[in-house]
């Protein structure tokens, strides 16, 4: 039998094993909510797209703070600025694997968010991740099994037919090819009225901007109009070409624009490159050397973002600042945002990312049609 079909057998037996000894239950009273427990994974663009779904929590249990789980809390920091949103607990789920779940240090890194969670009461247990890899599937519902939390609400498999180990779940079938959001806000409905807001929340201190104004001002004086471009992404298969973003920061550099560049260290190279690429004067190059508050200050003091499918796009959109997302490969569930919110420039040619995210993409999005649309924005 192979890994894969072991987990399913797994999840199959630990879902009703879960559910037998459980019994139905019914949520508890709002007013007997004081602490909820929220499970995301992945990067700052993912959990941006739960912020829509924790103000629905918010709102729904006004007296109940927010603990979070999830893989790294530097990605998250910017969640411990909302209202109710309180500690953070590390789960390595991706560099878990259960073929090593004989070892101490497996067992280790996988208690520690059930400890976490445990340390005190827990009301609520609502979990956003939807995994697409059967054994990831097993050790988060292996944790929410594990929680002790007087109710949970989450994701299954659709293999799983009933709640499992939750108390009420949706089937990872209702995502479709919808974006997250509108499905985050279906899981807070498992629990009462979610609404429909879908505006994303990234909360910036005033000085913050003011600072990143300054260092604009200062690096690019005279400059009309400020371009943020991020040329980087977490797969080598998002990267829109490098040579086609200089090609494009120097038509705005033709147009009198200055030109910001952002990126994480590991993107340096990328963004060096296209720095050398322009004249002294028309270009702040602050990847590296940031941050996650002062890029996101950065994107807020531009007048016009640019960049690949990754966390910087959605943060422009969460700030809502002009937006143009470069998007290749990928599923529409991370990037189908509404006109007047961004524009997303989708490459038509299909491409499934999920085995191939250091491949050679083609693509076919031009310069031309990125600074079209980008002089649309500007207007």
């Amino acid at each position: 039998m192979s890994g894969a079909k072991a987990a399913r057998v797994l999840i199959r037996l630990l879902s009703f094993a879960s559910q037998t000894a459980r019994g139905l239950r019914e949520p508890p009273p709002r007013e007997e909510v004081s602490r909820i427990v929220v499970l995301h994974m992945s990067g700052i663009g993912d959990l941006l797209l739960i912020t829509p779904a924790l103000r629905a929590l918010r709102r729904l249990y006004p007296r109940a703070h927010m603990d979070l789980i999830t893989y790294r809390l530097s990605n998250a920091a910017f969640l411990f600025r909302s209202p109710g949103v309180w500690r953070g607990c590390e789960f390595p789920l991706f560099d878990l694997d259960i073929k090593w779940a004989w070892t101490r240090g497996f067992w280790k890194a996988l208690e520690r968010p059930v400890r976490f969670i445990r340390q005190e009461p827990c009301d609520l247990y609502v979990s956003f991740h939807h995994c697409w890899l059967p054994q990831w599937h097993l050790l988060e519902l292996w944790l929410a099994a594990r929680s002790g939390a007087r109710y949970k609400v989450g994701i299954n498999p659709d293999f799983v037919r009933s709640p499992g180990v939750f108390d009420r779940a949706l089937p990872e079938s209702r995502l479709g090819d919808r974006h997250y959001r509108p499905f985050f806000l279906e899981v807070v409905g498992l629990l009462g009225e979610a609404g429909k807001d879908l505006s994303l929340e990234f909360p910036l201190e005033p000085g913050e901007v003011l600072n990143a104004k300054e260092a604009i001002r200062t690096a690019l004086p005279g400059k009309r109009r400020i371009i943020c471009l991020h040329v980087g992404a977490t797969h080598a298969a998002q990267l829109w070409p490098l040579d086609r973003f200089i090609e494009l920061a120097k038509r705005f550099e033709t147009d009198g624009d200055g030109l910001v560049l952002l990126g994480t260290e590991e993107e340096r190279d990328l963004t060096g490159r296209l720095a050398a690429s322009l004249p002294s004067g028309t270009v702040l190059n602050v990847a590296g050397k940031t941050t996650l508050f002062q890029m996101a200050a950065f994107i807020d003091a531009s007048d016009l973002f640019i960049g690949n499918d990754s966390g910087p796009m959605h943060v422009a959109i969460a700030r809502r600042r002009p937006t143009m997302g470069l998007i290749g490969p990928g599923r529409p569930r991370y990037h189908r945002y509404e006109p007047d919110e961004a524009v997303m420039l989708l490459n038509p040619v299909p491409f499934d990312i999920r085995d191939q995210k250091d491949a050679a993409f083609p693509w076919a999005i031009t310069v031309d049609e990125v600074h079209a649309a980008a002089k649309g924005l500007l207007k």
